[in-house]
């Protein structure tokens, strides 16, 4: 069962929900960084998050994010959803400071996790949100043989 309803949402409130997420990135952490970048990536209530910061200097470091975006997140993703192109599977959104950012959303590529989730979960984030044959890319259809074999 779907947290938050399954596609539907407009261009307006998907620009409100990734201004929700820029702000909370930058009241967690208001002085670190020229340039924040945060990646999210998700599959069927498995995901990873991480929060980059790059200094003048060229430097740069992993930072703890907010564990609030994640729910902005997945109402993202979920109102996200494209009837027969299904969702994104990854997320990079990029704050430059002053006051601009950039997103990115990967609705095909294989998402890199740390951790390699269990293909039975590519199965259940398929059936959350479906795709038709042509939208489901090869390394998807991989993953989907390993879980029917399992």
């Amino acid at each position: 069962m779907a947290r938050y309803p399954t596609g539907g949402i407009n261009p307006i409130e998907q620009q409100e929900i990734l201004k929700e997420i820029g702000g909370e990135i930058l009241d967690f952490q208001p002085e670190k960084g020229k340039r924040l970048i945060y990646e999210n990536k998700a599959v069927a209530g498995y995901g990873g998050d991480n929060l980059l910061a790059i200094y003048t200097d060229g430097s740069s470091e992993l930072i703890d994010c907010p564990v609030s975006i994640l729910a902005l997140c997945d109402k993202l993703r979920y109102g996200m959803y494209q009837e027969g192109k299904g969702t994104w599977f990854s997320m990079k959104y990029t704050i430059t400071r002053p006051s601009s950012f950039t997103v990115d959303f990967n609705y095909d590529e294989q998402p890199n996790f740390q951790f390699a989730p269990d293909p039975e979960l590519y199965v259940e984030d398929l059936k959350r949100f479906p795709r038709d044959p042509e939208h489901i890319p090869d390394w998807l259809q991989e993953k989907l043989r390993e879980a029917e074999q399992e």
